[in-house]
């Protein structure tokens, strides 16, 4: 008898951070022109907005995104080292953007990301401003 090991399912992460620009890079030098780049995900992005700049605890950044401490925590740590490597090395930095599907607060509706769209600023369906993307899962049936 052979074992599979298995890994259990991803939790679906709350961001609520949706970045206008998927690039950062040194200022005056094309972007084909600089030697290397970082992939910083949406969840180490939204990791630091809620952490580093509304102030929130591990803790309470978990809670909001639906993920444990320990992952907030590896998540900060992965996204602190990616800049400091983009600053010190002039890397441009891609924001990674891998919404599965948005959800919005008010009225419950779930809509998948077009691809036509980079970003949203309301709900499709009652044009709340109040929604949040989930990555990493399917939507709720």
């Amino acid at each position: 008898m052979e074992w599979k090991i298995i890994p259990r399912p991803r939790n679906p992460r709350i961001i609520k951070c949706d970045p206008i620009h998927q690039y950062f890079k040194p200022r005056g030098i094309p972007l084909t022109d600089i030697k290397g780049e970082v992939d910083l995900t949406l969840e180490e992005l939204e990791t630091l907005r809620l952490s580093d700049m509304e102030g929130l605890q591990q803790k309470e950044v978990g809670e909001k995104m639906n993920i444990s401490q320990s992952s907030v925590s590896r998540h900060l740590e992965d996204a602190h080292k990616k800049i400091a490597k983009a600053l010190v090395l002039g890397y441009a930095i891609r924001i990674n953007n891998p919404v599965d599907f948005y959800h919005c607060d008010e009225c419950g509706h779930t809509w998948r990301f077009p691809e036509d769209q980079k970003v949203f600023k309301h709900c499709e369906r009652c044009e709340s401003t109040e929604f949040h993307a989930h990555i990493h899962t399917d939507p709720p049936l």
